[in-house]
This record gives C-alpha cells, structure tokens and sequence, in this order.
C-alpha cells in the first residue's frame, strides 16, 4: 500500500469506516493470536451489523454470522478468517517448539542423569522415578526379561507390595501384552478394557488403578523388559505421550545396558581382585610349603625318623602333630606353639582323609601309605594357619613320614632277607653253610647260644576269610605279610628275629626256651597273628631243643612231625615233639624214624644213672612192667623191699619226666624199653634180662 492510500484511508476511518479498519488489521502481523482473534471480531461485528463467532475446526478458524451480507462483505470476512487461521497455527507452531523445546531439556537431563549412575539396581529405580514424572503418572514399573517372562524390577508410588513383585509370561496384562507384539499397549479403562487378560484384575482393584500406558525396552533389536506406567485417575495417554515415552525407553535401555556392563566389569574387577588375591596367597602358601618340605626331605636325608617330623613341623608351623602307627596308637608328637599335646592317644574309628573336628577344633587327617599299604596317619591341629596351608602340608607331612618309613622298612627288609637267608642256611643248607649261617647270625646280633628250637607253624584259614571277606590276591598277600611282622613284634623281635613264611608255613628259630616258655611264645605269636588279621588261626609244631646249629635240619624235621601230629590229634595250637611220645615214631617220616632219639630220650638218663651209680633202675623199671604194674610182685621178684621199689620209681620220674602213673608215660616207657631190648644194646640186655620171674599180678 502506498503512502498515499493510507493517507486516503487514514481520512476514511475519521468517518467511522469498520470495512477499512478491518482491512488495516488484515494488514498488520498480529503478534498474539487470541488478542487478535478478539480485535477481528469487534471489528466483524461492525462490519456485518450483528454478532460474529469464531468456530475452531481442527487446525482451522471459521467466523460465523446470522444476518446476509454483500459479496464484498462476505469475501473481506473470509480473507479475516484465513488470516485468523494463520495467526492461530503461527502461535500454536510457536508454543509447540517452545513445549518440545522445554521437553528435550527435561528428556536431556534425564539421560544424563540416567547416564551418571553405574549400580543397576539405582538405574532401573531412576528410570521408574523419571518416567513417573514425565507422563504424570501414578504408578511406574521397569519389568525385565527373564527367560520366557517378564519381572518387575523396580517400581515407585505402589500401594500393594504384590505390585513390586508381579510376573507376567506373554500376552497376561498390558505387560505381557508389549512382551508379546514387541509393540507399544494402551489402556483407557484398565476395569473394562476387554484388550488384556483379566489375570491382575483384582491388583488393579487394590491400586485403584484406571489407565496405563506400557512401551517396549529393545536392546539391539532384542526385547530386554518392558516399562509402564498407571494412572489412578481418569485420563487418557495421547499419542505424544506414547512418543515420549517410547523415545525415553530407547535412552531407558541403553542405560540399562549400560549399567550392567558397569556391573559386570566391575564384577570381572573384583573378580580379578580376587584372583589375584588368591594367586598371592597360593604363592605364599607354596612359598612356605616349599620350604617346610625341604627342610622335611632334608630331616629324612639326615635319618630323622617319626619324632624328628613331628619336631620339625611343630616348630616350623606352631601346630600340634600326631602320627601314629598301623594299629592306630600314638608313635610320635608335638605340641607346637605351647609344647602340649591334646591330640588322642590313637586314631578315632571311622577317620578319613581331610579336615574334621575332634574336641571342638579343627584337625586336618591325612593316611601314611607305603609299599601300597597304609601303615599310618597323620592329624594336624594348627594354630592360625590356613586352610589352604593345612590342606598342603597335611599331604607334605604325610609323605615325608612314608619316606622314613619306607628308609625304615628298606632297612629292616633287607636285615630281615640276610636274616631270612640265614635260617634257611640253617635248616636247608650243608654243613658247611650252617657253620657260616651262625657266624652270620652273630654278626646281625641274633645270639644262637643255648638250647635251640625250631617252631613250624601253618596260617590255617588264610583262604577261608579271604573268601569270606572279599580280599583279592593282594590283600591276602598282606594279611601274610602283615602275619609275620606280628610274629616279629613279639617280645620286641629279640626272641623271633629268626622267622620266615614260605605259603602259609612259617618256620621260626628260637633259642635258650624251655618247654613252659616255648609254648608260651607260641601262644603269644598265635594272638597277636589273630588280633592283626581278623582272626587268622595259627598252629605251631614245636622241635626237641638242639645244642648245636648244625642239628636244626632234624630240628626242622621234628617241628613237621608235632605239627602234623596237632592237625591229626587236635585238641590245642601248638605241640611240642618231645611230648608226642610214641605218636611221633608214627607220623616220623620213612628216612629218619627217630628210634634210636625215642629210646635214648627215655632209657638214657636211666643207663647212664646205672652206670655211674651201680643202680639197677632199668631192672626196676622192666620187673614193673612185668609184674602188670604192680609195685608189690615187681618188689617180690626183685627181693627187695617194697619201699625200696617206691623209691627207684620216684628216680625214675625225676631222671626221666615220666609219670609212671600216667597210661601214656607208662605205655612210652614199655615202649622204648622193648625197643631197647630189640637194639642189643649190651648194658641194657643184662639189664633187662636179670633175674625176673613173671608172674601174673595179684
């Protein structure tokens, strides 16, 4: 417009011209819609002659009058509602950049927020407190995916704890439904809505609950959770809310992930931490565990036996050490810190390897093996040590003690294969080799002086119990071999150093024993097999005793016989040769009958008395056989007095151990008299055949 039409119109409007004020608007920028909106009105108004409204439709604005009006009239005032139109878009344009402007300020603040915080369990609360506000909404829940459903996390403004606690597998409620389409789910009434199932109804009832609103939470294109939100009023949730809530979500998410590989790292830091923790204390344990089972190898190296182990572990590691021997019993200890030891006396049943409790405190049990066998235990009781140290030493400590024991039992196998070589040299061997056997025997300190006796004994049910109790070939081998250390044992090994087992046989050599004490010492070899060997029996045949090695073949051979007589006759574990009597000429093998032995062993002291002392005490004896027994014909026949024949009887006894009143000491003395009558020995012949008449007994 020029400046001379508004000069022309400015004249107009002094006549009062609403069309030309009218006009002049339409040609201004209004700077606020609504002030406009109400100016434009006024001034229809006055144009038309009658009221005019503004009707909104959508977006548009349309001015509304009753009264008809020219065309001009009618184009000015569309040209009015066009212009109107625009005012009202420029200014809601205006107040929408302003609202997604003050928006993103709020979304941004809240992604850095979220983005600040690592703990995941304060992430998923912050996501829940956040979205509450931003879509003013009562309730807000942060489900995540476990499996096949979907759990509630966190959760902020419930009133019912079973809210903070829901689970929902796909399709159940407005979470379930997201969980199942992968797509944003609405609800205007949650009572009525017939969209969901019905399963939270009654939740729903106690939350007072009317609309809600549930979105997705997508992680690399996967479905992590789902976030919702509820409202107790009644409202409704636009699609702008769902934008906003939507694009919050996808920020959600990535703080979710986020968070958790903050946890993870830091679990993989701890992790390492801890590892490395770990690692130092195993280099220490390893570091202090070297230097014990050196310094435990090198006790080995110097001879230390059981008590020097004990010593050296007690000190090193101020802990109390037991170590006990195959039965179980105490062998060898220490006291550690306080030098007092409260470990038992012997092994408690049912002890297996590791850590257990005995009297309240820790103690750490480990087996000592050798050979194959266990023949031991160790218990530790430590005092402030690890756990850790103890499980290693325990296994040191328990080796170091197999390798004295082993260092002990090569020594002692090989004392007892020269010892071994030596008996069988005396029973087996030549001449000459006996003579040497004995030198060698003086020379491994087993005196052979006196009285000498062999024991040949048989392990009787070794096949028995090994089928009654299950044991396979090596297990039977070592009750063998557990037998003849027990007989070893006895008496401390001073009278059985000499003792050999061949099968079942064992054949011992005894020296300087009388009858009494040889058969106690087997008695005793027989209990102590039994008690190590879950009842083994063992049976003994016991030689006359030998003053010269070189008899101990005959020995050896007299030792058969009695046993065989006791696996015959019965009746006892351990029979002695000299008492078998007649027996013995019968079992006697076909080479060596022993007559001459038998006969000397009754008649010789007899002979011998005769002879020195002028007597007639072989007379006496066969005029009492004569005479049936009877003391008063043999004295006839013998012209001497009664008491005189009483008398020779007693010396008789005494000479020979005989007791005539016996039926098996008188059927012995018959016996060996008959015998020494048929050998022509020429003493005994005028003896036996003085001046006796039989008669029958009175």
């Amino acid at each position: 417009m020029t400046p001379s039409e508004r000069a022309g119109r400015a004249a107009l409007r002094l006549v009062d011209d609403p069309a030309a004020e009218l006009e002049d608007l339409l040609a201004r920028v209004p700077a606020d819609a609504a002030a406009a909106e109400v100016e434009l009105v006024a001034l229809a108004a006055r144009v038309v002659g009658a009221a005019v409204t503004v009707r909104a439709t959508g977006d548009e604005r349309e001015l509304q009058w009753a009264v008809p009006v020219p065309a001009a009239t009618r184009a000015l005032l569309r040209r009015a509602t066009v212009w109107l139109t625009l005012a009202a878009a420029r200014d809601a344009a205006r107040d929408g950049a302003v609202a997604e402007a003050a928006e993103t300020a709020v979304v941004r603040d809240v992604v850095e927020r979220l983005l600040s915080v690592r703990d995941l369990d304060q992430v998923l609360l912050s996501i829940a407190d956040r979205t509450s506000k931003l879509l003013d909404a009562d309730i807000c829940g942060v489900f995540l995916r476990e499996d096949d459903e979907v759990r509630m996390r966190s959760c902020v403004g419930n009133r019912v704890v079973e809210t903070a606690r829901l689970r929902m597998r796909r399709g159940q409620g407005v979470a379930g439904l997201v969980f199942l389409t992968g797509r944003p789910a609405k609800v205007d009434n949650y009572l009525d809505d017939r969209t969901i199932t019905q399963d939270f109804v009654s939740l729903a009832v106690q939350e007072q609950t009317q609309s809600a609103l549930a979105v997705p939470l997508r992680l690399h294109g996967r479905l992590v959770g789902v976030l919702e939100v509820w409202r107790r009023r009644p409202s409704l949730f636009t699609e702008r809310d769902v934008r906003r809530m939507v694009t919050f979500a996808d920020v959600a998410s990535v703080a979710i992930d986020n968070a958790r590989l903050h946890d993870e790292q830091a679990a993989a830091v701890r992790e390492m931490e801890l590892a490395g923790e770990a690692l130092r204390s195993q280099v220490a344990v390893l570091d202090r565990s070297s230097r014990l089972q050196q310094t435990l190898l090198l006790t080995v190296r110097d001879g230390g036996g059981l008590p020097a182990i004990a010593r050296t572990v007690g000190g090193e590691l101020h802990c109390q050490v037991g170590i006990y021997d195959t039965r179980g019993a105490l062998v060898a200890s220490h006291g550690g810190r306080d030098l007092t030891v409260e470990l038992p006396g012997s092994v408690p049943a049912g002890t297996r390897a590791g850590r257990t409790t005995l009297g309240g405190h820790p103690v750490w049990t480990q087996p000592v093996h050798a050979d194959g066998d266990r023949i031991g235990w160790v218990l530790l009781r430590p005092d402030g040590i690890s756990a850790e140290m103890m499980d290693v030493v325990a296994g040191q400590v328990a080796m170091a003690c197999s390798l004295a024991l082993l260092r002990e039992r090569a020594a002692s196998r090989a004392r007892s294969e020269a010892l071994e070589q030596v008996l069988w040299d005396l029973l087996q061997g030549p001449v000459e080799h006996r003579i040497a056997a004995r030198t060698r025997a003086q020379q491994l300190n087993v005196p052979l002086g006196g009285a000498l006796r062999v024991l040949y004994g048989r392990l009787e049910n070794v096949e028995e119990l090994a089928a009654d109790l299950g044991w396979d070939t090596s297990q039977t081998d070592r009750v063998r071999r557990d037998a003849v250390r027990a007989l070893r044992a006895v008496d401390g090994g001073r009278a059985t150093s000499l003792a050999s087992l061949r099968g079942d046989f064992v054949v011992v050599v005894v020296s300087d024993v009388d009858r009494v004490q040889v058969r106690d010492l087997a008695v005793r070899m027989g209990a102590a097999v039994r008690d190590g060997s879950d009842g083994l029996r063992l049976t003994w045949g016991i030689s006359r005793p030998h003053d010269d090695v070189v008899e101990l073949p005959s020995a050896l051979n007299e030792a058969r016989t009695a046993l065989s007589a006791a696996h015959r006759l019965g009746g006892g574990n351990a029979f002695l040769y000299e008492e078998l009597g007649i027996v013995r000429l019968l079992l006697g093998s076909g080479d060596d009958p022993d007559l001459m032995t038998f006969v000397e062993e009754v008649t010789g002291p007899l002979l011998t008395y005769d002879r020195d002392n002028d007597g007639s005490l072989i007379r006496t004896l066969r005029a009492f056989f004569d005479a049936d027994c009877s003391q008063r014909v043999a004295a006839e026949r013998l012209f001497v007095h009664h008491k005189t024949l009483r008398y020779r009887l007693e010396r008789i006894k005494q000479l020979t151990g005989l007791d005539l009143s016996r039926h098996e000491d008188r059927m012995r003395a018959d016996f060996a008299l008959r015998l020494l009558q048929v050998t022509g020995e020429p003493e005994a012949e005028g003896d036996a055949a003085g001046p006796v008449v039989r008669s029958a007994s009175p």
